[in-house]
């Protein structure tokens, strides 16, 4: 017999897609947009709609620019479970299962090691990302956290200039909340970002990015150097 899907993937795994799709054509919206103005949003609308919040974020911090998004990233609890449920409801298929042990730090400055599983979706761009991470030496809050219903989400978008756009977003007043550490660099790797609404926002080095996102001439997902 088949197993029923949980509400809370069926919700999880229908927004996925939609979340790309909405925001790149947010994105797009905003880019014009501000050619001619650039009205500010209200906290309501940036609450009540993620997609159009982080495009306006982006878009209004000086500085930055970025192209499309090019994943939707799910940080899960049980990374096998997840991957079967899009598969099943989806027929999302997946490249291999990546594990490593990674010094990350928190937006409090501390420094823990933490064992991270990641997998991306075999189609893409845009791609669909599942973290499962599990703590080693006790991190506390850690955006890499997730529980059988909780599955926080982020959105990643591919810079040339990792540091100073990170930089520029702390500035901005959106907080560095993770990133690979290495002494002497603000940002490696990638940086997660506290958006307004609890929004997570990554930026991600493009010299790290995935097939498809910034080694292809004319990328949709690959910001200008």
């Amino acid at each position: 017999m088949r197993r029923r899907t949980p509400i809370r993937w069926t919700m999880l795994i229908g927004l996925s897609l939609a979340l790309s799709l909405s925001l790149s054509v947010a994105l797009n919206v905003v880019s014009i947009s501000h050619q001619v103005s650039k009205p500010r949003p209200s906290r309501a609308a940036l609450v009540a709609n993620t997609y159009a919040t982080v495009a306006h974020v982006l878009a209004d911090v000086p500085g930055i620019q970025v192209a499309r998004p090019f994943e939707t990233g799910f940080t899960v609890y049980d990374i096998n479970s997840a991957m079967t449920q899009f598969t099943d409801v989806m027929g999302i298929q997946w490249g291999p299962v990546r594990a490593a042990t990674l010094n990350i730090r928190l937006a409090n400055g501390q420094v823990v090691p933490l064992d991270l599983a990641s997998v991306l979706s075999a189609q893409g761009p845009p791609y669909i990302e599942l973290v499962q991470g599990v703590t080693g030496g006790g991190a506390g809050a850690s955006p890499f956290m997730a529980t059988p219903n909780s599955s926080p989400v982020h959105i990643g978008f591919a810079v040339h200039n990792l540091a100073a756009d990170s930089d520029a977003l702390v500035a901005a007043g959106f907080p560095r909340i993770a990133t690979v550490n290495v002494p002497g660099q603000d940002a490696f790797v990638f940086a997660l970002h506290q958006g307004p609404g609890n929004i997570t926002i990554e930026l991600f080095d493009a010299a790290f990015a995935p097939p498809g996102v910034c080694d292809t001439p004319g990328s949709p997902f690959c910001s200008s150097d």
